[in-house]
């Protein structure tokens, strides 16, 4: 869901930034170290402890065999990302490890973990981590996650078929996410967002799209989303700011506002310079 996050977590580590890693959502995890290794947690801030300590978000951490890592209390955010040094081994399905559950493929067979699953790490051939080569995130890419609560759109394929006034109350409103959002789309409660034309014939749908039903209702298509839709698409929110939509949880409230599509690319390219440049050496 939060990619950057996922990067950031394995970049840590010195890893590829799309090794496999865990994303933990809200609370509730506790692993258990049967051998030494090295982790790194990057995204929301659900409490970490080791041996009962809190441990730093956002820079490697050892840990010894027999150590137990327990995320509890949520503080800010819903999904945390941890990596581990090499990456987990998972099932891999048309060159993808991660977990769909919704086909039950990749990961661990194609499921969320459960109580008493082992996890295997992929062994590294090379330099091993070590204290003097701890690194950390340094502030600047974080400043991507301010203002949560605002995301930014450019005008979708329909958006046409707004009327103006519909547009207007598009952007003046706030919504909230309903209960029923999952990782497919968040579902939005607010005021009435009609369209000229209620459907159309299905075609391709990408992550962030905004989607407009027949009763006026809105979906915003997360990482699981289908890949084709029949609704009008009237906006899409910019790839610089769906890791921010990918820690917000139901209750939230959130607000839209339009941008260039310049304006989305310069955003992305602003985003990747600081990710390139947020990790430094702690020593």
């Amino acid at each position: 869901m939060d990619t950057l996050s996922l990067r950031l977590a394995n970049l840590l580590l010195e890893n590829e930034t799309s090794s496999l890693s865990l994303e933990i959502t809200l609370s509730g995890l506790e692993l258990e170290a049967l051998s030494s290794c090295q982790v790194a947690i990057a995204g929301a801030d659900l409490s970490a402890t080791v041996r009962g300590v809190r441990v730093p978000m956002g820079q490697g951490l050892e840990l010894r065999s027999g150590d137990r890592l327990s995320f509890s209390k949520r503080v800010r955010g819903a999904r945390a990302y941890l990596a581990i040094r090499g990456g987990f081994c998972g099932e891999s399905v048309l060159g993808s490890e991660s977990t769909d559950l919704r086909q039950g493929w990749g990961g661990m067979e194609g499921r969320a973990l459960k109580k008493g699953d082992y996890l295997f790490r992929k062994l590294r051939d090379s330099s091993f981590w070590v204290p003097s080569r701890a690194l950390g995130i340094g502030p600047a890419v974080m400043r991507h996650y301010a203002d949560p609560f605002t995301l930014r759109v450019v005008e979708g394929p329909q958006w046409n078929y707004l009327s103006d006034i519909a547009a207007k109350r598009f952007f003046e409103s706030e919504f909230q996410i309903r209960s029923s959002s999952n990782r497919m789309a968040y579902t939005l409660a607010g005021p009435s967002i009609s369209t000229m034309r209620k459907e159309l014939v299905s075609e391709p749908l990408s992550m962030g799209s905004l989607q407009a039903f027949p009763n006026g209702e809105l979906a915003l298509a997360m990482a699981d989303h289908q890949t084709i839709g029949g609704y009008p698409k009237i906006a899409v929110v910019i790839s610089t700011d769906f890791p921010k939509a990918a820690q917000l949880m139901p209750g939230h409230r959130i607000r839209f506002v339009t941008v260039s599509l310049k304006d989305a690319h310069r955003a992305l390219l602003d985003q990747e310079g600081d990710l390139l440049h947020s990790i430094f050496d702690l020593r």
